[in-house]
């Protein structure tokens, strides 16, 4: 007999706006390996966090997110909200950028995406916890931004006519001919306190952002732990520029004067001014915030994955 526990949220104007013909493949997908398939179609921005809420609370045993980052992010949310424990998620990566989905082995496939899903063993990987003043909580498995990052990141999100690495890079361009001041923050990490000034700090559980960036180069979505990184002074553009090349090769280790990598389970970010802008998995926390405070939760997500990367 067919079962019927797999919900699949997908946005029907995925994938180039052949969404719904997605659907309706994974679901044949599916069929022919002996699952059976709810499909649920996002209206908007935020909708798949509510499907991924509701759905965990009816009782589905996996929930797939077919799409790209985005899509994860509001499903972890969705899951993680719910307070349901006994739901695993399942990863499709068809969107414009799949950087935890390549972190967690995802293939970019469909047909082995959905093979690897109906084998049905998941295993539990960390979330991180991002809070804010006058922000809703919101969680994320890859890594949140502030400062530099997620300027690069929320341009990039803007452009309709072009998607992925070359969005990040044109992005990159732009802010890099208009670079932001640095900030004065005071960051505690595990309890241990500094001030810096600067223009970028990354708080990751995963590896990559921006589709070809290696934030952090030893990070493990499932140790307990989160990889924190962050430029030790201000930087002209110059410094910038060398920054970002050291985020592409993943070097942040090897140079110590311009980079600080800690690993961490707690991070609390408090700015002497409120412009800081931040993301979770790409998405938007806040385009302008003062104080974060970002926790670790341990092995909180059971996810269909293959061996990290």
């Amino acid at each position: 007999m067919l079962r019927k526990d797999i919900l699949l949220i997908i946005n029907p104007n995925a994938s180039k706006g052949r969404g719904r013909k997605k659907a309706k493949e994974i679901q044949a997908l599916f069929r022919e390996l002996g699952r059976e398939c709810t499909v649920a179609y996002t209206r908007g921005p935020g909708h798949a966090e509510s499907l991924a809420k509701r759905g965990a609370s009816y009782g589905y045993a996996t929930i797939v997110a077919a799409g790209g980052d985005g899509t994860v992010n509001e499903v972890i949310n969705g899951i993680m909200k719910s307070g349901t424990e006994d739901v695993s998620m399942g990863i499709i990566p068809i969107g414009r950028g799949n950087d935890f989905a390549w972190i967690a082995g995802i293939p970019t496939n469909q047909r082995k995406a959905v093979r690897l899903i109906a084998s049905g063993r998941p295993s539990r990987i960390d979330v991180g916890l991002c809070r804010g003043d006058a922000h809703s909580d919101m969680y994320f498995v890859n890594g949140a931004g502030f400062g530099f990052e997620p300027m690069v990141n929320f341009r990039a999100m803007g452009y309709r006519r072009i998607n992925g690495m070359l969005s990040y890079a044109v992005a990159f361009l732009y802010i890099l001919r208009h670079p932001p001041l640095p900030y004065d923050i005071r960051i505690s990490v595990d309890g241990e306190e500094r001030h810096i000034s600067t223009q970028q700090i990354s708080v990751a559980n995963g590896r990559r952002m921006g589709s070809a960036f290696i934030v952090a180069p030893i990070a493990s979505i499932d140790d307990g732990m989160f990889d924190v990184m962050f430029t030790n002074h201000a930087l002209d553009r110059k410094g910038i520029l060398r920054a970002v090349i050291a985020f592409f090769r993943g070097a942040q280790l090897s140079d110590k004067e311009l980079f600080s990598y800690i690993r961490a389970r707690e991070v609390t970010i408090d700015s002497a001014r409120p412009e800081v802008q931040a993301h979770c998995d790409g998405e938007c926390f806040t385009e302008s915030g003062t104080s974060f405070r970002l926790s670790i939760l341990p092995r909180a997500l059971s996810l269909v994955k293959k061996d990290a990367q």
